[in-house]
């Protein structure tokens, strides 16, 4: 430390021992000066100085102590060797913390597996026994419990989306039946109708994921729709809308509907509800590169927007 402080400084010093002798060389040219007064002022000029260094090395010592001066030339140097080292600990810690949510999500990930094992049995289970309202009952909690296992396991795959994508024709009507025969017997339960009006669009997009958008929303059309009310799935040009004639959504929810967690005035009143469907299917829409929309009046509008073909070659990078 004492070294860089008198390398940093020596400036300071050359300048100072500089006037020094120039005022020396000045006083010997004044004959009537005499050489005690000269001894008396260079003494006190030096014990001053030697004050202001001490008070100058202190305040730099504590500011700079944790630094590491190792092979450092100048203060600057000090301070790059203590940020490349600050930053070497940074990836490390950052490698370290990686790795520790990696192991944390596969632990989940084969924690998910293990219980869709029971749950399968449980389907077994149930298809074996004979048509009753119990049963259908039971049928509708064993969805729900399927449909939250499904979500987990989306959510700890959602961060790793962009590895999974696999972009390829999907017929929009095969994959919403699909979604509509999974909650079938939750329909049924409740009475609904649901009223397809999607044609044989073709669409570029990961069928998976975009039936798990639509599976969010479905869920959540069926879980607030009334007893005996209508759902209805259409498909226009690049637009899906799926619309349910249920309680809705209260205008100053609506722009917080897709935040994570937010279950909102509509959503408190369902001890169900966790506030991640629309947060997940929203974020999975944006791997994909489509747009989601929600309006309410006399019920809620879910709106899916797609792409233009074309630009799908922007998703992919």
């Amino acid at each position: 430390m004492v070294k860089l402080f008198w390398r940093e400084h020596r400036a300071t010093w050359l300048f100072f021992f500089f006037c020094l002798i120039w005022m020396n060389g000045l006083l010997l040219l004044e004959v009537d000066f005499k050489s005690v007064a000269t001894i008396y002022l260079n003494s006190t000029l030096l014990f001053f100085f030697a004050l202001f260094i001490g008070y100058r090395f202190l305040r730099d010592y504590r500011r700079l102590y944790a630094l590491n001066f190792h092979n450092a030339e100048d203060y600057m140097d000090a301070f790059k060797l203590q940020t490349e080292q600050a930053e070497l600990d940074a990836i490390r810690l950052l490698h370290k913390t990686q790795a520790e949510i990696r192991e944390t999500n596969d632990f989940q990930v084969a924690w998910v597996h293990e219980v869709k094992t029971p749950l399968t049995a449980m389907r077994l289970l149930l298809d074996e026994l004979p048509s009753s309202e119990t049963k259908q009952q039971l049928e509708v909690e064993w969805l729900r419990i399927h449909l939250l296992v499904d979500q987990s396991l989306h959510t700890l795959r959602l961060s790793a989306a962009e590895h999974d994508l696999l972009f390829e024709k999907v017929s929009i009507r095969q994959a919403i039946i699909k979604e509509v025969q999974e909650l079938q017997n939750w329909c049924f339960l409740k009475k609904l109708e649901i009223d397809l009006v999607v044609g044989d669009d073709v669409l570029v997009t990961d069928e998976k994921w975009l039936r798990f958008i639509v599976r969010q929303i479905l869920s959540n059309a069926v879980k607030y729709s009334h007893t005996g009310g209508l759902i209805t799935i259409r498909y226009t040009k690049n637009e899906l809308v799926i619309h349910d004639e249920g309680i809705g959504i209260r205008m100053e929810d609506l722009p917080r509907i897709f935040e994570k967690g937010f279950t909102g005035s509509t959503g408190r009143k369902q001890s169900a509800s966790t506030g991640m469907g629309l947060f997940l299917a929203n974020q999975t829409a944006k791997k994909l590169g489509l747009t989601l929309q929600a309006t309410s009046h006399k019920g809620t509008d879910l709106i899916i927007r797609f792409p233009e073909e074309n630009t799908y070659a922007k998703v992919r990078k």
